[in-house]
């Protein structure tokens, strides 16, 4: 398998978004816009309506959708048009719903949490109004890999789950109020959030795989974990990162190359989030651009200045430039 092509993470924090119609013809080519390619049905007997409101963090689309009875489809031939490939996870706050995938079907109720790939057919059905917090982010952020994720479709995840727990207060208070993420505080929240669900999602897919399966999630979750705590390291490699979790090289590789992606596509792409944060950081302004990425493993200022732009398309002064005159923005109507 050929490596995957490098994919640019979003540079800037975008606008809130909101949008409310009475058509569900202008509710499809909305959720299809803002989201991944679906058709919609009104069970609404001519009466719906529906709002959503919504922001991108980060490649991270955190929205929350009111809605009256409806379905959603997503099919083979609407996959085979989509650009990327995501997964979606739904939180109900009111209402209940159905979602059907990979031959299951989760009845969704009031906190519960479900999860479902973009990469293959889905359909939501909604015989009462509903809302619901949708957070759409792409495959690469989470650890389990895509098989793990697939045992874990279509399943309800209720608050008799711990995690569930935890991660549903942060998820429901953020969609109070999209504007106020500002900054590099919408970073680290984001950030929060997607490791928690990371989380949520790991021990769920862990408890519902074989024991071949669960060893196979534990050991990337050790490697992830050995990774994030020495990014910083110049010398971070496939290498010594197979030592340090007692298996060859090659089977690391294996490991990265079943999800997607590669050891040192992952690498960079922690670092270069991490770099970002501090970029945008006000507290971290008064630094050299050159100390911050030494600190995350790029002690090389020309390597890392062409990494960085690759990754984010624009130059990493640049990039701080616009970070920051977005937190001041961002502290100024805070003040208004």
């Amino acid at each position: 398998m050929a490596a995957p092509a490098t994919r640019k993470r979003s540079a800037t924090l975008l606008p809130p978004v909101a949008f409310a119609t009475e058509s569900a013809l202008a509710w499809q080519r909305v959720v299809s816009s803002s989201f991944v390619p679906l058709m919609v049905d009104d069970l609404s007997d001519g009466q719906f309506a529906g709002t959503i409101r919504g922001r991108v963090i980060d490649d991270v689309f955190f929205s929350r959708l009111r809605v009256t009875p409806h379905e959603v489809h997503r099919t083979q031939a609407l996959i085979d048009v989509s650009r990327r490939l995501f997964y979606k996870i739904t939180l109900m706050i009111e209402g209940t719903g159905e979602l059907v995938q990979d031959n299951r079907t989760a009845l969704m109720l009031p906190g519960s949490i479900s999860v479902y790939d973009t990469a293959r057919p889905y359909d939501l059905r909604f015989a009462s109004p509903v809302d619901t917090v949708v957070i759409m982010f792409p495959r690469d952020l989470v650890s389990p890999s895509p098989d793990q994720i697939r045992t874990i479709t279509a399943i309800s995840l209720g608050p008799e789950e711990s995690l569930t727990r935890l991660v549903t207060p942060l998820l429901t208070e953020i969609s109070h109020d999209f504007a106020s993420l500002e900054g590099p505080a919408a970073t680290r929240v984001v950030h929060t959030a997607v490791e928690l669900i990371s989380a949520l999602l790991s021990t769920a897919a862990l408890a519902r795989t074989t024991e071949g399966d669960r060893e196979h999630l534990s050991l990337l979750l050790r490697i992830r974990e050995y990774i994030l705590d020495h990014l910083g390291d110049a010398d971070l490699n496939p290498d010594r990162i197979a030592r340090a979790v007692f298996i060859s090289t090659r089977h690391l590789h294996g490991l990265f190359q079943h999800q997607g992606t590669t050891v040192s596509a992952w690498i960079r792409e922690r670092r270069i989030e991490a770099i970002r944060r501090e970029l945008g950081d006000p507290l971290h302004a008064h630094r050299a651009i050159a100390d911050i990425a030494a600190g995350w493993g790029y002690p090389e200022a020309s390597h890392f200045s062409r990494t960085f732009r690759q990754q984010v398309g624009m130059a990493p002064s640049a990039f701080r430039r616009a970070a920051l005159d977005n937190a001041r923005r961002g502290e100024r109507r805070g003040q208004d």
